[in-house]
């Protein structure tokens, strides 16, 4: 009888079979299926996510929409009517001055104009004022610094400062300006001031010193403050026969004149 125990070995028969190997394959299509599920899902509520918060607000906040209209150069009262059809309502939002715009037309608006806004929207708009015109200040007396300042703080600019005599304000004092005190110009337009250089000076009209005798003529110039030259010579003699300034000239103190005499002395 033979021993179980001792029976020989025997060898199985065709290919190895490895569990694990077996289960792998079963499980890929698995997952394959899952991944694939999982990423339609993720690719759903994304476009569901995009659909409510983009196209779903378009939708229906497209209902009931207007375009806003273009209101420039339009009056208020013009825009007004614009607006109307429109299912729109006009608001005055303010006022500013600009020169390039007419007083009363529509400076600028808010919302812009194209821009699609929900039925009986208020529409804002600033109204031009035109060109400012200030009214010139009263700058005489004041210093050629104090004036600038003044102009500049009301709008205006300096212009071009003459200096001229003048017995009514001190030196460096405004004694005029152009254009003049009240008058109404433009903002930023230019006001020329006229400044003191001091007193006037005293003028007076050439006399004609033809025929008098030149030592006379002499001492009642040289009274006046004049400075009297006659030439070397017989010239400084005698009765005056030609002078400079011509007689009639206007000549102030201190001015020179030439007299020349006759040579011959009257007796």
């Amino acid at each position: 009888m033979n021993d179980p125990a001792r029976a020989p070995h025997e060898e199985p028969s065709g290919p190895a079979v490895y569990p694990y190997v077996e289960r792998r394959r079963k499980t890929r299509p698995l997952v394959t299926a899952l991944f694939l599920i999982g990423f339609a899902m993720l690719a759903f509520i994304t476009g569901l996510v995009l659909f409510n918060s983009v196209l779903m607000p378009r939708v229906i906040h497209g209902v009931g929409q207007v375009e806003v209209p273009e209101l420039s150069n339009l009056t208020f009262e013009q825009a007004q009517r614009v607006v109307g059809p429109a299912s729109l309502k006009l608001e005055r939002r303010g006022e500013r001055f600009d020169p390039t715009v007419p007083r009363g037309f529509v400076l600028d608006q808010n919302p812009e104009p194209g821009t699609r806004v929900r039925r009986n929207r208020s529409v804002s708009v600033v109204v031009s004022l035109g060109e400012e015109f200030i009214t010139v200040p009263a700058l005489y007396g004041e210093s050629q610094r104090s004036a600038e300042a003044l102009l500049r703080s009301v709008g205006l600019r300096s212009g071009v400062v003459t200096r001229t005599p003048s017995d009514e304000v001190g030196e460096g004092l405004v004694a005029g300006s152009d254009p003049g005190p009240e008058r109404v110009v433009p903002r930023d337009a230019v006001v020329h001031l006229l400044i003191s250089s001091g007193g006037a000076e005293e003028s007076f009209v050439m006399p004609d010193c033809a025929g008098r005798e030149l030592e006379n003529v002499r001492r009642q110039l040289e009274a006046f403050g004049f400075r009297v030259i006659t030439p070397i010579g017989g010239g400084s003699r005698g009765t005056v026969v030609s002078q400079k300034p011509v007689p009639g000239a206007r000549v102030t103190r201190g001015a020179t004149v030439t007299l020349q005499g006759s040579g011959r002395v009257i007796r």
